[in-house]
């Protein structure tokens, strides 16, 4: 399906730019003969083939550099950002944590050293 409107796709841009040439085309040309008009047909199809063909391909390396861009601000801006609010979080957590066991009279310091040292994680 997606093969079908990529092509329904390009199609529809080629008959686009087939249409505005030859309307150019013949408004710019002198005369209305048949041989002209033939002339004119046939090298708005060449332009149009060629044309199109680059449109695409354009567009397939802006889309392709356009991920390449994200992915880089997705792995130096957004990835270090996220690690840095999840560190802040099991701070504040570890912080209230620290917290309740003072007010119960409990050091966490002497606590977790004591399991470090039975060689528990």
């Amino acid at each position: 399906m997606k093969r079908f409107l990529i092509n329904l796709l390009k199609a529809i841009v080629a008959v686009a730019i087939y249409a505005v040439l030859l309307w150019k085309g013949i408004g710019i040309a002198q005369s209305n003969d048949w041989l002209t008009v033939s002339v004119i047909v046939l090298t708005v199809l060449g332009v149009t083939y060629s044309a199109s063909a680059a449109v695409f391909r354009i567009v397939g390396e802006v889309s392709g550099g356009i991920m390449v861009i994200a992915e880089f601000l997705n792995r130096h801006l957004l990835e270090p950002q996220k690690q840095r609010l999840l560190e802040q979080g099991r701070k504040q957590e570890r912080d209230k944590i620290r917290a309740r066991l003072e007010r119960r009279g409990l050091d966490a310091d002497e606590i977790l050293s004591s399991e470090n040292e039975q060689g528990e994680p």
